[in-house]
């Protein structure tokens, strides 16, 4: 099953409202057609037939919205880049599941917190009545991963690249060589056998550079002169230290397909507060379902960790396919494949230590 991701409720109400401008243009058609045919034949056609056409055409046309409803969605819902689709798999609901779906609308929309039960749904598909009803869940199908965000694998060495270059040929020269101290022979060096048709080895993974805006701890001696090459110290020892860059904690891969490199211990949120020992990071929540301070990431001596900060809809791991839901303040190891879930967001772990 592909990977899911669930509509906003901004897209749903836009959805509802394109389909009821669409039953209210159908039934305006019908009395038109009604009102106008009873002008032309002067009341031949009477006006009192308005009710009963007015009636029949939006049984008609509810009909025909349910059908669409149970193959793939509305009207409104294919506009807005939506579908329906069973909560347990990609498939369509079929007219019957649709047809229950919305008369359980209509029923509890009757008393008005009907329409307001998507929001008492604290997981990130907001389900309704209606849509626990019917095993429903609303699907946002136009958010799939473009392929030039795919980035292309490099491509492994072959076994010709990995051989040795043949050693150039000496020229022989045609007049005679002078007697002289014969040079000394160095044997060359053996060169790695190469197995044929053996697969090489996958290139190890090496950390991205930390970017140009992050202020990286000076580690460098006050003496400029000793942190020169070459030059000795004052103790007269070379400098032979290498500054590199801080390791990378995570590599983490939002469904909108940004990417963020945690070097350090770091809070994301949609606002985060500033605390001392960690990096505040703000992403961007158009559906409002994430805390303003929602997770953390660090790191110990066993690797990469995950902490829920009392967040409103919570942190869930979906490892090997099976959910997984966070203890607020408790850390818990991440590793690479992760899935998590934040309310309507979702990001990927694309590297963990």
């Amino acid at each position: 099953m592909t990977e899911r991701h669930p509509a906003t409720m901004l897209h749903r109400i836009l959805a509802v409202v394109i389909d009821s401008v669409i039953a209210g243009v159908v039934v305006a058609l019908v009395s038109g057609v009604v009102v106008t045919a009873s002008v032309l034949t002067g009341s031949a056609v009477p006006v009192l037939v308005l009710v009963p056409a007015v009636i029949v055409a939006a049984i008609v046309w509810f009909l025909i919205h349910t059908a669409l409803q149970g193959r793939r969605g509305s009207l409104g819902m294919r506009f807005m880049g939506l579908a329906l689709a069973h909560s347990a798999d990609d498939a369509a609901l079929g007219f019957g599941r649709a047809l229950g779906r919305n008369l359980i609308w209509g029923l509890t929309g009757s008393v008005l917190v009907g329409l307001f039960s998507p929001l008492f749904d604290p997981s990130r598909w907001r389900r309704g009545w209606h849509d626990i009803a019917s095993g429903a869940v609303v699907v946002d199908v136009s958010r799939v991963e473009r392929p030039d965000r795919v980035q292309a694998a490099p491509a492994s060495p072959s076994a010709a690249d990995l051989a040795p270059a043949p050693a150039p040929a000496l020229a022989l020269s045609p007049e005679p060589v002078l007697a002289a101290a014969p040079a000394p022979v160095v044997a060359p060096a053996p060169a790695a056998p190469v197995l044929q048709g053996a697969a090489l080895p996958a290139p190890a993974w090496a950390p991205a550079s930390p970017p140009a805006n992050r202020r990286i701890p000076r580690t460098l001696p006050v003496d400029v002169i000793s942190t020169v090459p070459g030059v000795p110290h004052r103790d007269g020892k070379p400098d032979a230290v290498e500054h590199a860059a801080p390791p990378v904690i995570a590599i983490l891969r939002w469904d909108d397909g940004t990417r963020h490199n945690v070097y350090e211990p770091s809070l994301f949120g949609r606002g985060p507060g500033q605390q001392e020992g960690r990096r505040s990071v703000a992403v961007r929540d158009e559906t409002l379902s994430m805390s303003k301070t929602h997770f953390e990431v660090g790191v110990d001596a066993t690797g990469t960790w995950i902490v829920d900060r009392h967040s409103l809809n919570g942190v869930v791991i979906v490892r090997g396919g099976q959910p997984q839901r966070l203890a607020p303040g408790e850390p818990a190891r991440i590793w690479s494949g992760d899935v998590l879930e934040l309310g309507d967001r979702s990001l990927t772990v694309e590297s963990a230590r």
